[in-house]
């Protein structure tokens, strides 16, 4: 199988956080009898940004918040399978967040993985990496809405009423083997405002479009979305601070 990615607009150099569920392409891959696997995948898209690019998926697990100890090496994600393969190689590192972290390989990697925020969704984490690094957010299968992660960035920086600045302190194994208590922060709903969940509304579509700032393609019936990070932040603080109601929370 060729570069599953060819025709997608990442490009040598590029910043890229992928979100995906790649259950479709393993399919379409024994079908096509391509041996295709989710290593196959992560080496595609690392030959799509070259050297010079960074390349990141999300290895978030949220039993931090629960009082369960992270252990730095040994904690799985739960948010897709390719960031657990990642975390299997040896040409990645694992950022320091023990809820929202990241496998990182590529130019950046160092430099995100010394990153040590204590707030999940800060301009001073890899979030804010990305949106300050003209990033892309490369969605495979999945509707960017249900997982773009950035809009409670957004909600953070905005300060909106129904979220607020929560403490969670449990235990971090970190490498090293060191055992420590340490708290994080995450902007969490505010019980008090009977909100769900943040929802971004279908006609945001149209505003990354008139941006210039989404791609969207079919290869084989497997939907590919990319995003610009940088201008879809900016568009959603617009929103928010004006109530233009297409990043809104979705009342119980």
């Amino acid at each position: 199988m060729k570069n599953f990615f060819e025709m997608v607009n990442l490009n040598k150099g590029d910043k890229v956080l992928v979100s995906s569920d790649i259950l479709k392409i393993l399919m379409l891959s024994k079908k096509k009898q391509s041996n295709l696997n989710p290593n196959k995948i992560i080496d595609m898209l690392i030959e799509k940004i070259g050297t010079e690019g960074t390349l990141l998926f999300p290895t978030y697990n949220w039993d931090f918040c629960k009082g369960i100890e992270f252990n730095y090496k040994k904690t799985y994600s739960l948010s897709g399978a390719l960031g657990n393969s990642a975390l299997k190689r040896k040409d990645f590192i694992r950022t320091k967040n023990p809820i929202y972290s990241f496998a990182v390989t590529g130019k950046d990697q160092i430099l995100l993985s010394k990153i040590n925020h204590k707030s999940c969704f800060s301009l001073d984490s890899p979030f804010g990496y990305l949106i300050k690094n003209r990033g892309k957010n490369l969605f495979i299968d999945i509707d960017y809405k249900s997982g773009f992660t950035f809009c409670h960035v957004a909600e953070e920086s905005a300060r909106v009423s129904y979220r607020y600045l929560k403490k969670f302190t449990g235990y971090y194994l970190d490498g090293s083997g060191q055992r420590n208590k340490k708290t994080h922060l995450m902007y969490v709903r505010d019980p008090k405002s009977n909100v769900s969940m943040t929802v971004i509304h279908k006609d945001f579509d149209d505003v990354l479009k008139k941006s210039g700032a989404i791609q969207k393609i079919i290869i084989d019936k497997v939907k590919l979305t990319l995003i610009d990070i940088q201008k879809a932040y900016r568009l959603m603080i617009d929103d928010l601070k004006n109530n233009g109601g297409l990043i809104y929370a979705k009342k119980n």
